[in-house]
């Protein structure tokens, strides 16, 4: 089917043919004449078939058919990135109507710039729920005329947490007329909300395995952990696509791991992540679209906003956990009617979660034999990649977080116990503190008589002293300063004087007992036996007692 069927707005005609779209895909064949006669759409459909125009078609439409001046519709996504390319296909479809405009209200931008562009809008509002939420309390915003509600990947959204905010915008568009909600999967939740807020809606479903086995090539590589980026670095040196790609990993922290690795060997890659600002990860993605970059590594929250009709390949560093990310991840290829490949790299881990993908997807992914060169990292001089973004200014940042290369085991945190070794932790070095090694006791013996030596020589150069005092003065001394301990502590200048008195005492007690013949620790531990038998306490205590140390 094609567009000059629909009998659209003549502006809205001419922007869809200078953008070049000539016929309907699946999904915006069988929603756009029910959304043009204005019915409620519940729309199951992946990422790359089209469903943005689906649902954007029907709503410029009945703006420029009833020449509504207001802010009359509302679309919200899950994503900043996916918010900006929403608004950017609507502007193109805008671009003949005077006066109508879209605009992207985001966070993580500035309040006083988005004020300015909402100053007399009349048009179409395309959000995330938390920064509207934000402008429409602070008076900023009235959306209490809005007619059109769109919810796009309502399931990524209700999967972020903001099913509470979609439902109180729901709530404070009071005039609405009409609601479409678009979803990659059609989950308990999304049915709840359906039910809930949109009026006998149309139900329409795209059958996502059809498309994937009909239009993408996939394969599976089973590796080892530590074998997995040599090998997918051979794979990209030695490929001979022209178009770009993306790799998807599920942790943040492979990514820079990832991009410095391949730019060594002069591969065009970089990276987005939520560890980046907002201005930073946007100009990421407007250079990844341009074509600066060939390859972008993303996780699965960060790559909703990628958009790129240009994508010839996906990598799964890592296999998803979750089927349905399977999907959305190898949707990003093969759009617009093109051809694609995924290759994924399963380690002894990931068994279950290939189990599971096969599962849903009702095949078998054909496993790619490996080749034995591609184990280890390419041969030769590769001129390095310089981006010119922070990861140059970074290299190796992500090795030199903990002062070694990283588990590649996802580069999850390792062990407590490496923690404890590097420093990184110093709150949980008491794990160690009672559980001492074979070396540690084995240094204590030497240590021991080398400190019991120390103390004997300076033994020799005190007991050479004349006595100057008898037993019965040290012990009245020591009963003396346990009944008058508080008042030593007001004054501050007798507290030293009796401190030396008590050190003299106890030098001229020992002076009494000692036989210099008998140089032998363990002998002076016999001529104090009387007092040790007083007051308990080890052979060490009793030295470190008589010189104050």
């Amino acid at each position: 089917m094609k567009f000059e069927e629909l009998s659209l707005h003549p502006k809205l005609l001419s922007a869809i043919q200078e953008i070049g779209y000539t016929e309907l895909t699946p999904i915006q064949e069988k929603s756009i004449p029910h959304g043009l006669e204005g019915k409620d759409i519940t729309g199951l459909a992946q990422t790359g078939t089209g469903k943005t125009v689906a649902f954007l078609i029907p709503v410029v439409h009945t703006i420029l058919t009833k020449n509504i001046q207001k802010v009359s519709a509302l679309v919200l996504a899950p994503t900043r990135e996916l918010t900006i390319q929403i608004a950017d296909e609507a502007k193109k479809l805008l671009k003949h109507s005077d006066g109508i405009r879209a605009v992207p209200i985001i966070g993580g931008t500035d309040y006083k710039s988005q004020n300015k562009d909402l100053e007399g809008l009349n048009g179409i509002i395309v959000a995330t729920p938390g920064r509207l939420i934000d402008m429409v309390k602070s008076g900023s915003i009235d959306i209490s005329n809005v007619e059109f509600f769109v919810l796009d990947e309502a399931d990524r959204m209700l999967d972020m947490g903001f099913i509470q905010d979609i439902r109180w915008l729901l709530h404070k568009c009071k005039n609405r007329k009409q609601t479409l909600l678009f979803s990659a999967t059609l989950s308990v939740e999304v049915m709840r909300l359906a039910y809930r807020f949109l009026n006998e809606p149309v139900e329409i479903q795209i059958n996502p395995e059809k498309i994937i086995t009909e239009r993408i090539d996939q394969k599976i590589v089973h590796l080892g952990r530590e074998e997995k980026i040599p090998y997918m670095t051979n794979l990209i040196v030695n490929s001979k696509d022209e178009g770009q790609g993306i790799i998807f990993t599920n942790y943040k922290a492979n990514i820079p791991k990832i991009v410095y690795t391949l730019r060594k060997y002069g591969i065009p890659i970089t990276g987005i992540s939520s560890e980046l600002d907002q201005k930073k990860r946007l100009r990421l993605l407007r250079d990844f679209k341009s074509g600066k970059y060939r390859y972008m590594v993303a996780t699965d929250v960060a790559s909703r906003g990628i958009d790129v009709e240009n994508i010839d390949i996906v990598y799964n560093y890592d296999l998803p956990q979750d089927t349905e990310n399977y999907v959305h991840r190898i949707g990003r290829t093969a759009r617009a009617g093109r051809m694609g490949k995924a290759i994924g790299f399963c380690s002894e881990s990931d068994y279950v979660e290939l189990e599971k993908i096969e599962k849903y997807l009702k095949q078998k992914i054909e496993i790619l034999e490996v080749n034995e060169e591609y184990i280890q990292f390419p041969t030769g001089e590769f001129p390095p990649f310089i981006g010119g973004d922070s990861y140059d200014r970074e290299k190796e940042v992500h090795f030199k977080q903990n002062g070694r290369r990283p588990h590649d085991r996802g580069d999850r945190a390792p062990h407590k116990h490496d923690r404890d070794r590097r420093g990184d932790k110093r709150h949980t070095s008491h794990i160690h503190s009672h559980s001492p090694t074979r070396d540690s006791h084995k240094k204590k013996p030497a240590a021991a008589i080398q400190e019991a030596e120390f103390f004997l020589q300076k033994a020799d150069s005190v007991l050479s002293a004349e006595p100057k005092g008898s037993k019965s003065e040290n012990k009245n001394q020591h009963r003396f300063q346990g009944n008058k301990g508080k008042q030593r502590q007001q004054q501050g200048g007798g507290q030293q004087l009796h401190k030396q008195q008590n050190r003299n005492q106890n030098k001229q007690h020992v002076n009494q007992n000692y036989d210099k013949s008998k140089r032998n620790l363990f002998d002076i531990n016999d001529t104090v036996r009387e007092d040790t038998k007083k007051k308990k306490g080890s052979i060490w205590q009793k030295i470190k007692s008589i010189f104050g140390r």
